[in-house]
Order: structure tokens, then sequence, then C-alpha cells
């Protein structure tokens, strides 16, 4: 766009998530923060998908979400008639500006925001921000750029992670009923397969982290809670807790001493709380590193998350014990 308003003399403001993951949407939290903060009056739309949708519905600083229809990624050529349409419904509100810091620049994409938007679209591709289109720096970064281009000088990119009153009820209830005051949250199971532990993989890292002296309790679904029991069985120490919500799951995070896990939502949501961690990453960048000076990274095999150095695992256990 040539002219990029102030924050302050705008009134409807469209934010397009083109990534459904939790991660991205707690990486961009910042962002409605900070643009409330300077312009208590602008009403924030967020459109959005997946797990992200979720998130951004309990968030205090968005004041209306759009499901768009796509369901977990949004891929090139995919979901033409659907997208179009939604950006027909989209266009009649009339937004002054629509905001877009993903890295996503397929046609289709490119088609939804120029239909809701015309030339009030800022993004990634977008001139002032075309070096923030590669994943050269942290995420929050991209953010901090939209908001400094709206006249915010020094963001504070901070991420939002509200907890609803019935998950810290839930949660402080289960401890109490199982006498425990110090664990840690182990998530062994990522958004895709390349991100999850083999059943031998989960009992070799329980048993690195045994010189901790500290219970396992291991958040499952759904679909995934009697594989991740029947993966532990016949280890005491271990909890699998099938969660709610993702609200749930900030609470047991936000409780926990330490965060064990190869999933990056898990990661970002631990960088919310600082929290001690110890992660696998088989795909390492400065966008999506851990935004946490108490984080502890591991580098495995980029195909497989399991394939690591074992010897990293013990060095890296002893370091983080005189940390808990």
């Amino acid at each position: 766009m040539k002219t990029i308003p102030h924050v302050r003399d705008l009134h409807n403001i469209l934010v397009c998530r083109g990534e459904g993951s939790l991660g991205d949407a707690l990486i961009s939290s910042c962002c409605y923060r900070e643009i409330k903060k300077e312009n208590p009056q602008v009403k924030i739309t967020v459109a959005c998908f997946g797990s992200a949708y979720d998130f951004f519905k309990h968030n205090p600083y968005v004041d209306e979400v759009f499901k768009l229809p796509v369901r977990r990624i949004i891929r090139p050529n995919q979901r033409w008639v659907s997208l179009f349409l939604a950006a027909l419904k989209l266009r009649k509100r009339k937004f002054d500006l629509v905001l877009d810091s993903s890295d996503k620049d397929f046609f289709n994409w490119r088609m939804f925001k120029r239909i809701v938007g015309g030339s009030r679209v800022l993004d990634c591709f977008t001139s002032p921000l075309k070096p923030f289109g590669a994943p050269t720096k942290h995420g929050s970064e991209h953010e901090a750029a939209i908001l400094k281009l709206l006249g915010i000088a020094q963001p504070d990119k901070s991420y939002d992670l509200p907890i609803l009153p019935s998950a810290r009820q839930t949660v402080t209830q289960w401890l109490e009923a199982h006498q425990i005051q110090k664990y840690i949250l182990f998530n062994p199971s990522g958004s895709v397969a390349p991100r999850r532990f083999r059943t031998d993989t989960m009992k070799e890292i329980c048993q690195a982290l045994a010189l901790l002296h500290c219970p396992f309790v291991v958040p499952a679904m759904a679909h995934n809670v009697k594989e991740l029991t029947e993966a532990f069985k016949g280890m005491p120490n271990v909890f699998v807790k099938q969660t709610a919500d993702i609200f749930e799951l900030f609470e047991w995070v936000r409780l926990a001493a330490l965060v064990v896990t190869p999933d990056t939502a898990v990661v970002h949501i631990a960088s919310g709380f600082q929290k001690p961690s110890l992660i696998f990453y088989n795909t390492f960048s400065d966008y999506n590193a851990p935004n946490n000076p108490k984080a502890f990274i591991i580098k495995t095999d980029p195909q497989d998350v399991n394939i690591f150095d074992k010897k990293e695992l013990q060095t890296l256990v002893q370091k983080i014990q005189p940390t808990l």
C-alpha cells in the first residue's frame, strides 16, 4: 500500500492469519494488544482457522473472529471457490486496513486479501515489509515491524496466554488429588508425524530425566489418550491426562517445573511463561526459535525427531537439574 495510516486513525482492522497453527497465533498475539493500547476504540477482526481459531475466540483484544474455510493448512491452488466467497463476505465490511504477517504468498491467498482489502493490504510482501518475508528473524519481529509502520515505536513483543477460570480449577484440583506439587510437563506429540516421539523414545527421555526426581504429566487429546496411556503403561511416575482444550494446556504449562516437547506450539506456550524447557527441534529456524532464555535446544534429524544425540540429552539434563 502507498500510504500507511497511523494506528490512531484506524476504526476497523482485519488481520488475516495464513497459518492455522497455535504457535504462530501465539507469536502474533502481541500485535492485537499493542494496537488496542494505542487505539482502544479500533475494532479488530481476525480471519483464521485451525487451532488459531480457538485461541483468538478468547483473546481479550480481538473483537471478532471469522472462521476461514480451511481445515489445517493453506495450500496453493486449493479452496478457490470457498476463499472467494469468504472474501466477498468480508469485503462488505470495508476494513480500513487488512494485515497479514504470515509468509503465505500463494495466488489463492493473495486473491483473498486483494478482494477483501483492495489497496489497503499490508503484509510481508508489501514493499515496506519485504525484508521480513523470509523467515530470517523471529516471528515476533515480524509483528513488531508491522506495529512500527503503524506508528507504535516500541511495541511490547510478549505473548498473551489467557487462562480460563475453569482450566485453572481443573488443573489445581487434579494436582491436589494426586498430591503433586512439582512436575515435568512432557508433551511427546507434535502436529505432524516427523515431530512425534515413538514409544521407545518417550521412555528413553523419561529415563534420562529421572535424575530430576519429578513425576511426569503427559497432556493428551481424545484421539491419542489411549495410545499414550498404553505407551507409558507400567511407569508409575507418569500420568497421562486428557486436556479439555488449549487453555487447560496453558495452565499445565504455566505450573510445570520443566516443559519437554518436540512441538513448536508448546514451545511458544512455554516461552510466554518463560518456563525452563527442553526442546527437540527437527526444523529449527530463527523464525520459530523459542523466545525464552530458559530453553535448552536439541536439534534432531530433519526427517525424524526420534534421531538425536543421546549424550547431548544427558548433558542438558545435568545443566537443567540445578535450575529446578
